[in-house]
């Protein structure tokens, strides 16, 4: 089965572009969506409910953008499966030109469907298919006309920090650590090996007492006679002796 078609959206390109990425905009406007949010990356889940035919399903679906070159074109796959009805999976071109202020979105894709849905006839099903489509983008354009669409996304002017090299670990050195040897213990008032001599304090006069030193100088001329008596007698003890030399020891001429 081939879906191809073009819309006309009254907003520019880089608004279209952001409001085909809104969970919330894609949200409103896909039919019978009860639940839609962003997956992994780039992608979408949800789940929506359709009546074709006599069959009335509740699709849970995954739709998958790849190959995107914003705000140009980007393609999308999708996948959706009931358990009672079937399941399906399509892919898409979609591309996005800017004419006169407002942008034309055209598409062009395919998609099987397996299960009841297909006993049902192709032609019933492309039908609800491009019903779905159409109703789509026509919410799509009312919510552009409304300027209810996302503003445009806009590059930074700064470049991106660059991440910073990892620290590395810091690695022990190699072989045994050096044992270094320690400085001998050194008792108190004794001089460490290889320290020079220390120099001796010069010693200070003491100051005499001037109590003593009256004292010695009333002293003084006691000793002096003293000293006199002792000096006499021993001119006495000498003379005498020389006497007696000459005179008792000395032989007569």
């Amino acid at each position: 089965m081939d879906i191809s078609g073009s819309h006309r959206i009254p907003a520019p390109r880089s608004a279209v572009w952001a409001g085909l990425k809104d969970p919330d905009v894609l949200r409103e406007c896909v039919p019978g969506c009860e639940r839609l949010e962003r997956g992994s990356g780039e992608a979408f889940e949800g789940v929506v409910a359709a009546k074709i035919g006599p069959l009335k399903t509740v699709f849970s679906g995954r739709a998958s953008v790849e190959s995107a070159s914003p705000p140009e074109r980007f393609a999308i796959s999708v996948t959706a499966a009931d358990a009672t009805a079937g399941s399906g999976e399509g892919r898409a071109e979609v591309t996005l030109t800017e004419e006169d202020g407002a942008t034309v979105i055209a598409y062009a894709g395919s998609a099987e469907v397996e299960g009841k849905i297909a006993q049902l006839g192709s032609r019933l099903v492309s039908g609800v298919a491009r019903q779905t489509v159409e109703t789509f983008f026509a919410r799509f354009a009312a919510l552009a006309e409304e300027g209810r669409l996302p503003a445009a996304e806009e590059a930074s002017s700064e470049p991106p920090l660059a991440d910073a090299p990892p620290l590395a670990p810091e690695q022990p050195a190699a072989g045994p650590a050096e044992i270094v040897d320690a400085p001998p213990l050194v008792t108190a008032g004794e001089v460490p090996p290889g320290a020079p001599t220390p120099i001796a304090p010069t010693a200070t006069p003491d100051t005499p007492d001037p109590a003593v030193v009256a004292s010695a100088h009333a002293a003084a001329p006691a000793e002096g006679r003293s000293m006199s008596r002792i000096m006499l007698v021993a001119a006495i003890v000498v003379a005498a002796g020389v006497a007696l030399y000459f005179l008792l020891l000395q032989p007569p001429a």
